[in-house]
This record gives C-alpha cells, structure tokens and sequence, in this order.
C-alpha cells in the first residue's frame, strides 16, 4: 500500500521546538488488519522524521497495549516522531495512554497534545491538561460548555422597536432661515434652508362645442370578378380591392372560385363606414394584392348604404380655453399648497415658490369626434424650506422644557408658520415665527428600555414594557432568528421609540406622493 506523503525532502529535521510543521509531516495509510511489522516498516520508508499513523476504522494489532509499546519504541529508535488520526475510540484510548498525539483526521493533529484530549472549535483547538483521564474529559466538557455561553451572549442582536404612549407638545420659536447657513446655531436659531421641489400631473377636461362628421354605417357593393386564364382561381372573403377616387378599400365578404375563362359576381363592403363608400358604378377596379391583378374586376352599379352623421367634435377654442386654464395654475395657491402637504415635516416658505407649467397635447386633436377633450398639464413647484431633519434639532432643543425628562419621538415635528415674516429678497434670509409641534414619551428613555428588557426572552420583554411602561406594541427581532433572548449587553441591543401616529401619517404621504405624476382631472 502506498504513503500519502505530505512531507517534503527527507533531509528536513525537527525544528528548534520539537514540534514539526505541517509542511514537515508524512502521512501513511493503514489498513484495520495490517500487522504491526508492516506499520514500522513503513514508518520507516517515510521521507520526513515527523510521521502521521493514518487509521480511518483503526487496527487490530495497534489496538493491543503490546502492540502500541512496539509502535512507540520502534519510533524511538528509528528517531521519528508517530503520531495517529483514526476514528477508532479504542486505538485513539490506547495512543493517550502512551503519550501519542491523536486526530480524527491527519490534518488536524496537534503535535504538542501528547496524550491530552484536544477539543477543536472551528478551526482552533484547545489541549486539555494532563490531569487524569477523567478530568480531561470533565475539562473538554466545561470548555464546551463555555464556548457555547459565549456565543448564546455575545452573538445575539436585537432591534426593538417600541410605541409608547407620547404627549404632544408645542411652542412659538423665531428662525432666521437661508441658503447661505450651513451650520444649525441652536443659540440664535440660525438653521439652513433648502429648494425642495414638487411635481403633480394635472389633466384639464372640457366639454366639446364643433361637431364632425362621422361614419355611421359602411356602404355594400355587388362585383363582378373576370377570370381570362386557363385555371379556376379562388379569391378568399377578405381581399381588399380598391374604388376610385382615393382608392376606397373594399373587403370580399365570402371565398368565392372564379372559373377558367369565365366571371363569377360577389359583394364587398367598405372597410370603413361613411357616404365615401357609396362609389359610382364601375369605380371598383383595383386589386390590393398584386397576385390577383391579372383579373378583371367591376361593380356594375353603384356602390349604396354608406351612411355619415354629426357628431360632437374637439374645437380648436375648447383646446384654447385649457390652455388659458393652464397658464392661471401658475398662479394658484391650490397648486403651490400642494408642496406642503407632499412635504409634512418640513417647513415649506410658500411665499418663495416659484411654478412652472408644462402644457402637453390635446387629447384627441382638435376635429376628432368626442364628447370630451382632455389637456395634461406637468406642475412644478419649488420653495425654500427648513428640511425635518433641521427641525427635529431644532425642536429637541427647544422642546425638552415642555417635554421633560423623556425621550423625543423622530419625525413628529411639524412646523406651521403663524404669518409673521420677513423675506429680505436680496440675501434670501426668511425671519419667520413658526409654532414647532412634537412628541415625547414622558419618563421613558431608550437606555431605560435596554435595563428593563436586557437578558429577557421576547415574550418577557414585550410583557415588561407593557405593564411597566404602557407600551402596548413593541416589535422585537432577534438575530439570529434562534437566539432564546434578548442581548445583555448594550452594545448588542438596538433600542428605537416611535410614533405609531407619525408612521401612519408618514404611511399616506407616501401613498399620495406615489400617485405624483397620475392624472388629476380638473374641469373648468
């Protein structure tokens, strides 16, 4: 049976430690009944002085306490250091005893175990002392036991997120608001402004006033097809021939053969309805399909049953007048108020909005038959505002008075400017009073939350804070999924208070902001 020879150049010795490399170790692959003449003897033939006993289901003679002893010193006396991988529990029992480092796998061989037990944890390994059998075993159990502590308290994660009661408050703040600051002065209530845009699609309808005549019922016609050649030629129903003038397209009602040298008559109807179609006699000559053309074609009388009507009609002065309507909307409080419901959070400056008024074609065109006409018009408005994100820092600062010593609710403010202002065009600074409006949770905090619920299961966590606190909803997710409880340590829990208030009212802004851009019919 041949080595696996994992060594390198049999010159290589031990090295300063005693401990081979891995690059310095042999591996031989023995069978459950080889003898041990034939195991020393290949432990011998090895290219390297460091020689791994490969036993996957172990072997009979190494197995023996006398055969184990003729293993060890045959390896003193050759100069080579033995150790065993085998998944045998008895030949690994009986390598221990006599001091020989054991694996289950030859890569895995820890040379400086001796005959300890070796606990692999991943791609670590820990060698148990050399305390008696027993306490190795008791010691690999412990450390087992500690390993798996660590995880189930150090690799768990959790985000709660928790809606406590809150208590609304308010309060009248002066701001100083421009382009030009770049900072948040919580000290002077200088804060930054930005240009935020919105974007609605208006469709404008209006009644039709002109008329137009339409095409009510298609005209019928009686033809006679010529066939001059020597074969019958069928034409099938659906052909187009053509009538002058304006070749007036005819369709063949039913299949029909035509006879060698001889005529055969069928009927046509127009393809579209209107006095147009009744054609004189013998206007209908043409054919649409170029194979059919070698025959003869007539209506010998005249085309009838074609019948137009008036219709209501798109007139060029309907368009005008949603056009006229369009250009008002530049000037419309409606449309620029709109920004600031697209925009709850933020405070909106409407007297710095500027609009723009995209006007798109009509639809249908002017002369088209229609009862209704309809014009798309694109609105843009632009205005300077405070973003929430600046108004939360604002108002945690000046709201914390009237909130106390709970926590402030992101994304709960909201701003309403009471109509004191001041716009300086030139420099674009806005001095204006707003009333700042926000929610806190009284007497509770986020590091509160984490000391309640730290260590506990979900079902324990929720239980806590709804009979501590109120706290009738909270959403615990733990990662992973299995862990059994929430982290103890701060750094592993992820604490969020909200408005469930707020999130609903956040819910349909971002519903009607996602039909921006779908039409809104406006009648004048």
């Amino acid at each position: 049976m041949a080595d696996e020879d994992t060594g390198t150049d049999a010159g290589q010795r031990r090295e300063g430690s005693g401990r081979p490399s891995e690059s310095l170790a042999s591996v031989v692959l023995v069978e459950r009944s080889e003898d041990i003449a034939a195991i020393c003897g290949r432990v011998d033939t090895a290219p390297t002085w460091a020689v791994v006993i490969h036993a996957p289901d172990g072997n009979r003679q190494l197995s023996t306490e006398l055969g184990m002893r003729r293993l060890v010193r045959h390896g003193e006396e050759a100069g080579k250091m033995v150790a065993i991988a085998t998944g045998s529990s008895s030949l690994a029992s009986r390598a221990r005893q006599v001091g020989i480092p054991v694996s289950r796998r030859p890569e895995h061989v820890r040379w400086d175990a001796g005959g300890h037990y070796v606990l692999r944890l991943g791609r670590f390994s820990v060698a148990a002392p050399n305390i008696g059998r027993y306490i190795q075993a008791l010691f690999i159990v412990a450390v087992g036991v500690i390993a798996v502590g660590l995880v189930l308290t150090l690799a768990p994660a959790a985000e709660v997120v928790a809606y406590p009661p809150a208590e609304t408050v308010s309060r009248l703040v002066t701001i100083a608001a421009s382009e030009d600051f770049t900072e948040v002065n919580l000290d002077t209530l200088e804060v930054p402004a930005s240009r935020v845009t919105g974007t609605q699609v208006i469709t404008l309808a209006a009644a039709t006033t002109g008329t137009a005549d339409v095409g009510i019922q298609p005209a019928r016609a009686s033809v006679v097809i010529t066939n001059g050649t020597q074969a019958d030629v069928v034409v099938a129903g659906g052909t187009i021939v053509l009538g002058s003038p304006g070749f007036f397209a005819f369709q063949i009602d039913e299949t029909v053969t035509v006879p060698r040298n001889g005529s055969v008559p069928a009927t046509a109807t127009a393809t579209r309805p209107g006095v147009e179609g009744n054609v004189a006699a013998g206007a209908i000559t043409g054919w649409f399909d170029e194979k059919f053309r070698f025959l003869g074609l007539t209506n010998p009388e005249v085309a009838t049953g074609g019948v137009t009507e008036p219709r209501p009609a798109v007139d060029a002065r309907d368009v005008v007048k949603l056009q006229e309507l369009a250009r008002a909307l530049e000037s419309s409080e409606t449309v620029t108020r709109g920004l600031i419901e697209a925009r709850p959070h933020d405070a909106v400056f409407l007297r710095t909005a500027e609009t723009e008024i995209e006007v798109g074609a009509a639809d249908p065109p002017v002369g088209s038959p229609a009862t209704l006409v309809l014009l798309p018009v694109t609105v843009r408005v632009s205005a300077l505002a405070v973003l929430a994100e600046t108004l939360d820092r604002v108002a945690r600062a000046v709201l914390q008075d009237e909130g106390g010593d709970g926590a402030f609710l992101s994304g709960t403010v909201t701003a309403v400017e009471t109509g004191a202002r001041q716009l300086d065009a030139g420099s674009g600074l806005i001095r204006t009073e707003l009333r700042l409006q926000g929610e806190f949770a009284r007497g509770l905090t986020e590091d509160i939350v984490k000391s309640a619920i730290k260590g506990k299961s979900p079902e324990e966590a929720r239980s806590i804070l709804s009979e501590r606190y109120g706290i009738e909803e909270a959403e615990v997710k733990l990662t992973p999924g299995w862990a059994p409880w929430v982290p103890r340590f701060g750094f592993r829990l992820d604490v969020k208070l909200r408005s469930r208030t707020a999130e609903a009212a956040d819910s349909h802004d971002a519903a009607t902001s996602s039909t921006t851009g779908n039409p809104q019919v406006t009648r004048p």
